[in-house]
């Protein structure tokens, strides 16, 4: 009975950290775009348009599916010279969209459609204008409605 007692309250807070833990990988590949969306912009006076324009200063690796043990069992493909604005990340467990306006460039990392119950997201942008940078972690299980964020 204890051993019961005890896993019911260990396995939801070990599923817990292992997801705050997945949500890591999105939010370290999003700090690198931005940083190479700033790079772009102190080059060229303008933000990045698609995955293409981010290859100059990255690799941009994508898994091809979006669903985690498919992309376990492949080699993630190289987006550096596709002109892409959303892909999955390496793993499968999160979909990334990239939107540019006229001076803000934004990312959101989304928990895939099979991971999403699950999933924490990630949202982040870079003002070309103000300097602003912003990454967000979500620290709720928002599913696929993950906010952008306001630089």
């Amino acid at each position: 009975m204890v051993i019961g007692i005890l896993s019911a309250i260990a396995v939801p807070t070990f599923q817990n950290a292992s997801d705050k833990a997945r949500q890591k990988e999105p939010t370290n590949l999003i700090a690198s775009y931005l940083r190479a969306a700033q790079a772009y912009f102190t080059e060229y006076g303008d933000l990045p348009k698609n995955t293409m324009d981010l290859g100059e200063y990255m690799s941009v690796t994508a898994c091809t599916k979006n669903y985690p043990s498919y992309c376990q069992s492949e080699s993630p493909i190289d987006y550096t010279n596709l002109e892409s604005v959303s892909w999955t990340t390496p793993s499968g467990y999160f979909d990334i969209y990239m939107e540019t306006s006229a001076n803000k460039i934004t990312f959101r990392a989304l928990p895939v459609p099979v991971y999403e119950l699950l999933g924490y997201g990630t949202s982040a942008c870079f003002n070309s204008q103000t300097g602003v940078l912003k990454i967000s972690e979500q620290s709720q299980r928002l599913g696929r409605n993950i906010p952008s964020v306001d630089c």
